[in-house]
């Protein structure tokens, strides 16, 4: 079956998140204006790719790819991110999920996006294999020690944490025109001011905390639930250049532990902080425990860096949630 493709309005909003919503449900995150605005509108690095397949003026099925940027040392790449798709109930079976995403990936190719990621779940993985895509494993995540006496969890403590370490007023000491690190080898998220504030203050489903000490360092961290108990996942975490504040941070982590008292911690190796993360922050793995990633080649002709997390180190903030 071949539909019109269609790229998506203003107007089209609401049908999209009905159509999301009967798809796939609330059972990641609640599909709400807020949300879709924040995350295909509002996201710093550019308004999202949403195409829409039609059938006699019906919105049978919606592809949509997120902007996203990479950075390494004075590089920066543009790329996009499979996110959000749905077909019609009635309309399931007949390729209008493939005509929009091989759609979507051609435009995109042609307005220079590097290449197109996400992080698939096993069923829909396999469509994206069939498509050009290439499995890159797990992202590569590690474990710390919580405490020894976890604190259970309720909505209403995780909700006092969050605002004895206030993301809003951590990021109050930064100025907005302040330049963050970035690495000479690995490839990372673009940060800057806009978008840790996009990210991290104006999310519409997840809380935040932070410590950050602007001429040292920066930790952004997210306490998730993991049944009766919490899981402490450091989203961000950073030092400036020039500094030797690799203690004052591993010091602000068992600050917030203290705190927490997590069962766990759980981060990527950031490129951004040291060499030695591993040893100075007292952390185990790397353990293939991350989001299952796949990728496609778009205008970037080689991606060998990328492949397998070669010299690619996404923070757990980068991939998580979208």
């Amino acid at each position: 079956m071949t539909v019109q493709i269609l790229e998506m309005q203003k107007k089209h909003t609401k049908e999209v998140i009905a159509l999301l919503t009967m798809s796939l449900g609330h059972a990641s995150t609640e599909k709400t204006i807020e949300y879709w605005n924040w995350k295909h509108i509002q996201n710093p690095f550019g308004k999202s790719k949403v195409l829409l397949g039609v059938d006699n003026s019906l919105i049978t099925g919606v592809r949509a790819f997120m902007k996203w940027q990479w950075q390494k040392d004075q590089e920066i790449i543009n790329t996009v991110r499979a996110v959000d798709t749905a077909t019609l109930p009635t309309h399931q079976g007949k390729g209008i999920f493939k005509q929009l995403t091989l759609e979507a990936v051609s435009q995109c190719k042609i307005e220079g996006d590097a290449f197109v990621f996400n992080t698939p779940n096993a069923v829909s993985k396999k469509g994206y294999l069939k498509m050009g895509w290439s499995d890159e494993g797990r992202l590569p995540v590690y474990f710390g020690l919580g405490s020894i006496i976890p604190r259970l969890h309720s909505h209403g403590v995780i909700n006092e944490l969050l605002e004895k370490f206030s993301i809003e007023s951590q990021l109050g000491k930064i100025k907005a025109t302040w330049n963050f690190p970035s690495s000479k080898t690995y490839w990372h998220t673009a940060i800057e001011f806009n978008y840790l504030r996009w990210r991290y203050v104006d999310c519409p489903v997840v809380k935040y905390g932070a410590i950050i000490e602007p001429e040292k360092f920066g930790i952004i961290f997210r306490l998730k639930k993991m049944k009766a108990f919490i899981e402490l996942r450091i989203c961000e975490i950073w030092i400036m250049p020039g500094t030797d504040a690799q203690k004052d941070a591993s010091e602000a982590i068992k600050k917030i532990c203290k705190s927490v008292r997590p069962l766990f911690v759980s981060c990527t190796l950031s490129p951004l902080f040291s060499n030695d993360m591993k040893k100075s922050l007292a952390l185990f793995g790397p353990f293939n425990k991350g989001p299952e990633t796949t990728i496609r080649i778009l205008s970037k002709h080689e991606l060998s860096e990328f492949y397998q997390f070669k010299l690619w180190q996404p923070s757990l903030g980068s991939m998580e949630l979208f």
